[in-house]
């Protein structure tokens, strides 16, 4: 476990913040609802994000499950039912913005940490994190047409991305869930960890991308971003505009005298 580390943090609502040196750890913390989002929770995640990518001493993120779920979706159980015939316009789910927007806008790194079970809109929010890392006894799926549904957060597009376009039609059209061992060998994750393990190689792996110059953080996830959602071509064009960028940077300068010198860097983040 990762207990030995010292960290600062405070309860905001249903999500624990916690923070050590360059990274922050946010905790779903609704285990008794194995982590289901209510609104409250939505709230959270989204000031949460909003202030961690305004604050400068913060390099990386990474989201995690309290208990043995990561996070089993919309909490349903708090969303009003419209029938079909009533003739409201829109469900108030429809309205609202999507369940990963928090994620979709954030400049930094995110790992997931995906303590347990993870489905639809909980795999949502672990596919919009940038690395995926999970226990061995964890399970995934997109179980939305099960009730009627699809996933409505990017989960249709990004599982393509992850799994390949058959493997992601099997996951979407049955609903069923796959062993953490299937995802590993799909890409859906990068590592599997003993349970007792996970959070302790997550922080390891923060703080290994927290050493890293943030400027170059930033700049690289913006390219990775491109590399899904932009044609080849103008991928090409924003990773060379980037990369020019930077070279304009007191990071790059120290980052190479470092080199030559042979010592760890000092990164400012300028």
């Amino acid at each position: 476990m990762h207990a030995a580390h010292e960290r600062t943090g405070a309860v905001v609502s249903s999500l624990q913040i916690t923070r050590e040196g360059g990274v922050a750890c946010l905790t779903l913390n609704r285990p008794d609802k194995r982590n289901a989002i209510d609104d409250v929770t939505r709230d959270a995640l989204a000031e949460a994000f909003a202030g961690l990518d305004n604050d400068i001493a913060i390099r990386v993120v990474i989201l995690t499950g309290a208990g043995s779920a990561f996070c089993a979706g919309v909490d349903l159980t708090t969303q009003g039912n419209v029938p079909a015939h009533s003739g409201m316009a829109a469900s108030p789910i429809v309205t609202r913005p999507r369940l990963t927007a928090p994620l979709d806008a954030f400049s930094k790194p995110v790992i997931a940490a995906l303590n347990g079970v993870a489905v639809g809109g909980g795999l949502e929010l672990a596919l919009a994190c940038d690395i995926r890392i999970a226990a061995t006894g964890a399970r995934f799926g997109l179980t939305e047409v099960k009730i009627g549904s699809l996933p409505g957060s990017g989960g249709t597009q990004r599982l393509v991305g992850a799994v390949g376009r058959t493997f992601a039609a099997q996951m979407l059209f049955t609903g069923e869930l796959v062993s953490a061992e299937q995802a590993l060998a799909a890409g859906l994750v990068s590592e599997l960890h003993a349970p007792d393990a996970l959070m302790g190689r997550a922080f390891a792996l923060a703080k290994t991308i927290a050493e890293n110059a943030p400027l170059s953080l930033v700049a690289i996830k913006k390219a990775l971003r491109a590399a899904t959602d932009l044609p080849l071509a103008a991928g090409f064009e924003l990773e060379r505009a980037l990369y020019g960028a930077l070279t304009a940077t007191q990071d790059r300068e120290e980052g190479r005298k470092a080199f030559r010198e042979k010592r760890k860097p000092d990164f400012q983040g300028k």
